[in-house]
């Protein structure tokens, strides 16, 4: 029996130890061993992510996270494969926090709860929360919303945002929230007048706004109830793969391809033209911390 008893310590202990040895394994290992980076990404989330008719990923934080993609190569000293996995503002932290994924980059706000389970990226947008409704609306800022059908994305700041608007009376009588998986099926929702208006960030609103069949027909309203800088998220106390992902996203800043990829997808000519705020402007220049040209 007492032998029975050590055999099965014993098989418990070793067990114990490999799971300990494969929890001490970090990110930038395991994608050198898998030979491949995962990065979660929006499939509807214009200009920064989605997922294109003709079957390609584009958008300004795809082109970012390319960008990254190389110097992973680079520390590592071998290729290894991108592939961009679809995520949604309710599964993107999870799939970091369990390390099914690598990176999530995208329109992800930075905040102090999520801070204590996955870790940030310097921000690369700065934007906020607003209202996108057809042309027209009586609906011209949040008091507007009162007894009205509002939308927004499950588990996002702008879900909190608006139950918040409605608890501090902001919105009063407060507004009925629904909750949509996918910015996608929320403006979806939007266009069959299941909801009066959709709120999310007002980059994104731009966005799907400029994608729509008919974009004539809507328009993007209200002031910024909140402030949303977005970051990349990366897995929580691995210091070698964020400041990996810090130091491209300064360099990028430094060398003058960050504001080619943003002027791309985001300047007068772009796929959604954003200009740069001030206050944007000087955040970026802040973060730029010394970097030696080499």
């Amino acid at each position: 029996m007492k032998r029975y008893l050590f055999t099965i310590v014993s098989v418990l202990v070793i067990g114990l130890m490999m799971v300990s040895i494969a929890s001490a394994e970090t990110t930038l290992e395991r994608i050198a061993k898998r030979g491949e980076f995962l990065v979660g990404a929006r499939e509807g989330s214009v200009p920064f992510g989605f997922y294109a008719k003709d079957g390609k990923w584009g958008g300004f934080s795809m082109d970012i996270a390319k960008e990254i993609h190389k110097a992973v190569e680079k520390k590592l000293g071998k290729s290894v494969k991108l592939t961009f996995k679809p995520v949604n503002p309710k599964t993107r932290i999870p799939l970091v926090a369990n390390r099914t994924i690598d990176m999530v980059c995208g329109g992800s706000t930075h905040t102090v709860p999520r801070d204590e389970v996955v870790d940030f990226s310097i921000t690369v947008f700065l934007t906020g929360s607003q209202l996108l409704v057809p042309k027209g609306s009586p609906i011209k800022d949040f008091e507007d919303l009162a007894n009205r059908r509002v939308g927004a994305a499950r588990g996002s700041t702008n879900e909190a945002a608006v139950r918040a608007a409605n608890a501090d009376k902001i919105i009063s009588p407060p507004a009925n929230l629904m909750v949509f998986d996918e910015h996608t099926k929320g403006f979806l929702a939007l266009r069959q007048g299941k909801i009066d208006a959709y709120c999310t960030d007002g980059s994104m609103l731009a966005g799907m706004k400029q994608k729509a069949p008919d974009p004539e027909k809507w328009e993007v309203v209200g002031r910024l109830l909140t402030y949303d800088p977005y970051g990349f998220i990366v897995p929580e106390n691995e210091s070698d793969l964020r400041d990996l992902v810090n130091f491209t996203l300064i360099e990028l800043y430094n060398t003058g391809k960050f504001f080619e990829i943003y002027d791309k997808w985001m300047g007068p000519k772009g796929v959604v033209p954003i200009p740069m705020t001030n206050e944007y402007k000087t955040l970026l220049k802040l973060q730029a911390w010394p970097w030696p040209r080499q």
